[in-house]
């Protein structure tokens, strides 16, 4: 009875504030999604994808980065969809925009992936994911190791210090930000040759940088950075709002 009634109320309210697309405000939200007009989920589809940035011939391959592979780049549709998620309590987005990256980065990823490799989140702080409600870069993760078949490690990684969100801060201050803050779980050997290492958004590269360090110092040969969206590098950092 419980359940009927919380439909019924959805339905109610549904009635008299009719969803709208988060990118457009169009109230014809796509069959595929509950957040996106079908227009702008075609834009989603159809937008070009990031070429692989390898550190062997890419400066701009974060420090620590054997390979950045990233499903969009972080502009139009997506740079709406992304902070709508993580600050709008949009959860199911992660989902949703995890499958679809899942088959947009498959064939760049399998080309080079010959080794056993684990999938691990990004950690959000305790208390940051108490702010949010949920932790974006873990559900991202999920959506990909059931697309892939790739095992998750979502405990791999721990946060251990409560950090500034990086939205403001330049290069130099995001890489001091997180200084430390991250940790491996000992409990978890490096039996795997390869990380996937998993968020949402690649800026400077500091957050995934920070992580590698502490990947690699654990015995894990290589660590891929795999994210939704990789920002234009030749734009300053603080320009962008979505990033954590």
């Amino acid at each position: 009875m419980t359940g009927a009634i919380s439909n019924l109320w959805r339905s109610l309210v549904a009635l008299v504030y009719p969803p709208s697309c988060v990118v457009c405000a169009d109230v014809q939200i796509s069959e595929r999604t509950r957040f996106v007009c079908e227009r702008c989920w075609r834009n989603v589809e159809q937008a070009r994808i990031p070429l692989p940035r390898y550190a062997e011939t890419d400066d701009a391959c974060a420090a620590g980065i054997d390979l950045d592979l990233s499903a969009w780049y972080y502009d139009g549709e997506i740079a709406a969809l992304i902070p709508s998620m993580k600050y709008h309590n949009r959860p199911a987005l992660a989902k949703i925009l995890g499958e679809l990256a899942a088959a947009r980065i498959q064939p760049d990823l399998h080309a080079v992936l010959a080794s056993s490799a684990v999938l691990a989140p990004v950690p959000l702080h305790p208390r940051r994911r108490r702010e949010r409600g949920f932790d974006q870069s873990l559900l991202i993760a999920q959506a990909l190791s059931k697309k892939w078949g790739i095992t998750m490690m979502p405990k791999l990684l721990r946060r251990i210090r409560f950090t500034e969100k990086q939205v403001k801060l330049n290069a130099q201050e995001r890489a001091q930000n997180v200084s430390g803050a991250f940790a491996i779980d000992k409990r978890f050997l490096a039996t795997d040759d390869t990380v996937l290492l998993v968020d949402d958004v690649i800026t400077t590269g500091a957050t995934v940088s920070g992580c590698a360090t502490i990947l690699k110092a654990a015995g894990f040969e290589r660590v891929y950075a795999i994210t939704l969206a990789r920002t234009d590098s030749s734009v300053s950092p603080t320009a962008f709002t979505a990033t954590s």
